[in-house]
């Protein structure tokens, strides 16, 4: 079974693991129908972390032992439903919202009043991090900046030409913004600029258009799709170029669209967060243990060298890391309200692979700026580069069944 099909059919808007009025109540705004690995990996951390508290007992928050449930809402992509989906979560009194990062202002307009925390789990965007604005919105998750400094520091002593193409996502766009003021800074030359209107159903234009540009590195920062769709077309017009990607490159779908040219992702690195620590890749895997004996192995969809592919829960730290954080905060004294939020900024964690998790009042990012690396693919499993200081000295993580 393809993992996208088995992500979709396993997180159904409006999807509950139990439930009542008292429990803590943990709801995931994400985009189940349009792109469920982003959607299963929030989920799926959220309710493992549920289930390990839950196995504890629950958290006690005052005098009262809190039982927790995990509700799962579709924002299918879109900002409307997002706010739509905070407003459910106000409504129904959760403990916290996690998102992917769609509509987070309009989702913060409903939630500030309230105070409940959200934590977008996926969007990069440098403007949607503003404690002074929107104090109740946390990112667990990698911001674009640091990961175009990083790109721009990786390419810029080879002096390259750059071909960038991006999508009209809000993903797409935060990207391209903060890769165009990275490339500013180290003065590397965007010769192509293309945007992809959403759901194209033609990429090659594009691609022509960086070719004839003269580009000799490719940067996409696109939705998962897309990146696959410019892989193929990139080959189909017979071009031999370098192509370096945002996070959606890791995503099994490039691989199943892919699946007879394994080849054609020779030439493809991505840009991401490490997955293993400085205390080593212990706690990764001691973190991957725990959920794959809860969801099993993630399987991509596809195989190399007789094995089945499987895609590493690397995504899924985020969501676990914040309700663990969450639940840590209530268990300390802070009630639901202004009492969690103060709370939120002074409590850490140690999180899913060693890395400490943890807020201030001024500073609403969860993932360390140094933290990020580069892998580039191995038939269909990928590993760190050994061209960069910090991914050359990462440990690979097995992905073979």
């Amino acid at each position: 079974m393809l993992f996208a099909a088995a992500s979709a059919a396993g997180c159904s808007s409006g999807q509950r693991s139990g439930g009542s009025s008292s429990d803590l109540r943990i709801v995931v705004s994400a985009p189940v129908s349009s792109q469920p690995w982003i959607a299963t990996s929030i989920k799926n951390g959220a309710q493992l972390a549920a289930s390990e508290l839950e196995s504890q007992g629950g958290v006690t928050v005052g005098t009262a032992k809190r039982h927790l449930s995990v509700q799962v809402l579709d924002n299918g992509g879109s900002s409307t439903k997002a706010a739509a989906d905070a407003r459910t979560a106000v409504r129904e009194h959760a403990a916290m919202l996690l998102i992917d990062g769609v509509g987070a202002s309009s989702v913060a307009q409903v939630t500030d009043p309230a105070n409940l925390p959200v934590f977008i789990c996926f969007d990069g965007g440098d403007g949607l991090i503003d404690p002074s604005k929107w104090p109740t919105l946390f990112r667990m998750a990698p911001a674009d900046q640091p990961m175009a400094r990083r790109l721009a520091d990786y390419i810029a002593n080879s002096h390259p030409s750059v071909g960038l193409l991006s999508d009209d996502s809000d993903y797409g766009q935060q990207g391209r913004a903060a890769l165009h003021k990275a490339f500013g800074i180290d003065g590397v030359r965007i010769v192509s600029d293309g945007q992809l209107p959403a759901r194209v159903a033609d990429v090659t234009p594009q691609v022509l258009g960086a070719k004839q540009a003269g580009a000799t590195r490719l940067i996409v920062w696109a939705s998962a799709a897309d990146v696959a769709a410019i892989v193929q077309a990139v080959h189909e017009v017979g071009w031999s170029v370098p192509i370096i990607t945002g996070t959606t490159g890791e995503d099994p779908l490039v691989r199943q669209r892919l699946a007879q040219h394994p080849d054609w992702l020779h030439d493809v690195t991505f840009v991401s967060f490490r997955m293993t620590a400085e205390v080593g890749p212990a706690p990764f895997e001691a973190f991957r243990g725990r959920y794959e004996a809860k969801f099993g192995a993630e399987h991509v969809g596809v195989s190399q060298n007789g094995k089945a592919v499987i895609q590493p829960p690397d995504w899924a730290m985020f969501s676990y890391d914040a309700v663990r954080l969450v639940m840590s905060a209530l268990a300390s004294g802070g009630s639901a309200g202004t009492a969690l939020m103060e709370k939120l900024n002074q409590v850490s964690i140690v999180g899913a692979n060693g890395d400490y998790r943890g807020y201030g009042p001024a500073q609403h990012e969860g993932v360390n700026p140094s933290d990020m690396y580069f892998a580039r693919f191995d038939g269909f499993t990928f590993v760190p580069v050994g061209d960069d200081p910090l991914s050359d000295t990462l440990p690979s993580v097995n992905q073979l069944s």
